[in-house]
């Protein structure tokens, strides 16, 4: 056993001294350095091999058109007191700010899956024939290009076989619809939709759209950019509206009692030019005065509707264009020798990796390998002497 506790101290004693000194860590680079290139010749065919993928991608890789919208966001988000205590004393609730698209919820809701899709839905006007978008984005895309030639299957559902004609009802749409839809504006927003604030302090907003068609990526950025802020406008006035609404339909009840009253007035008035008893004298008075309350209730109402009126426009946002797209757009292109030089560098740098780990797996076996014949042969050895 006794062999077997000096070999176990040995370790130790080599472990415990088994520092990497400046020295050792020289000569361990110029091994690697004389292992690589002894196989430079392994690295430079990589590195042919990924330059010839790269320089083959450049050119069958279809180039993308950017259609860039730049826009800021003016408008007011603070309420007039004085319409506030009129709405009140109607009973109405105040306008409120709408926090939940400002800043950078905006560029998420610009993202949003609902607006894509209903962009996505929308009519567009090509050579005369009016189709949704998502249709013209299949005939720009070839996607139904070799519909005659595939074979239907049954159970099995593509877009050769599913259209999306304008006009129909979300609700109504099919589950393969549906997935179809979701499908393709999902890839719009994670690929060719970006959105981003310029600054956080500044309203600048950049949008966008990169395809492989020119007119598809500017037609399908202004309807998306219509789309943002039709749903923005209706969500910050929303409530105004409500409020408006609602003053209108009382105001349209009191204008009808107020023509009735009238209307009675100058019934009994007619009927009873010189009246005999004083009964008639009191009902006309009596009219006078329903004439005069409505009247005076219409005239206060017809004030807080013009209030509200000039409050829903001071609340409207304006969505202010600085920069729209304009033919001919941004061409993104990986060139020849861009996509040659990236491939080269890769592959090269990708050989050298993966050989400075395989020989690096490769000089740890043997190391294994060479400890354990050492203790097996410490293992004989104290073996022998005991028998």
């Amino acid at each position: 056993m006794a062999e077997i506790d000096e070999y176990v101290k040995s370790r130790m004693e080599e472990d415990k001294n088994d520092e990497l000194s400046l020295k050792d860590l020289v000569k361990q680079l110029r091994f690697y350095w004389r292992y690589l290139w002894q196989k430079k010749w392994i690295i430079i065919v990589c590195g042919l091999v990924f330059g010839a993928g790269g320089l083959v991608y450049s050119i069958i890789k279809k180039p993308t058109y950017t259609a860039k919208y730049v826009f800021t966001i003016e408008g007011s988000s603070s309420e007039g007191r004085g319409m506030a205590a009129a709405m009140a004393a109607f009973g109405f609730s105040g306008g409120a700010s709408m926090g939940a698209f400002s800043g950078d919820n905006l560029v998420e809701l610009i993202k949003s899956r609902t607006l894509v899709e209903k962009t996505f839905l929308s009519p567009v006007d090509i050579d005369g024939k009016k189709e949704t978008f998502i249709e013209y984005y299949f005939t720009v895309t070839e996607a139904r290009e070799k519909c005659d030639e595939l074979e239907k299957k049954e159970g099995i559902t593509t877009v050769c076989d599913i259209h999306f004609p304008v006009g129909q009802d979300r609700a109504t749409f099919s589950r393969e619809q549906d997935s179809i839809l979701m499908a393709v504006a999902g890839g719009m927003i994670e690929k060719g939709i970006d959105v981003s604030r310029r600054d956080k302090k500044l309203s600048f907003v950049d949008l966008s759209v990169s395809t492989t068609n020119e007119l598809f990526s500017k037609l399908f950025s202004t309807a998306l950019l219509q789309e943002v802020t039709t749903f923005y406008v209706d969500s910050k006035t929303a409530l105004s509206r409500k409020n408006l609404q609602a003053f209108q339909y009382q105001a349209d009840s009191v204008k009808k009692e107020l023509d009735k009253a009238l209307s009675s007035r100058a019934y009994y008035a007619d009927v009873n030019v010189n009246p005999a008893k004083q009964v008639l004298g009191i009902q006309l008075q009596q009219k006078q005065m329903d004439i005069q309350i409505f009247g005076t209730a219409y005239a206060e109402m017809i004030r807080n509707i013009e209030m509200l009126k000039l409050e829903l426009a001071r609340e409207t946002p304006l969505i202010r264009i600085i920069d729209s797209p304009v033919l001919p757009l941004e061409i993104n292109k990986l060139g020849k020798k861009k996509g040659l030089v990236i491939g080269g560098f890769l592959g090269g740098f990708l050989s050298i990796l993966g050989l400075l780990g395989w020989k690096f797996i490769g000089n740890l076996k043997e190391q294994l390998k060479e400890d354990e014949n050492e203790k097996n042969e410490v293992l004989a050895k104290s073996e022998g002497q005991n028998s």
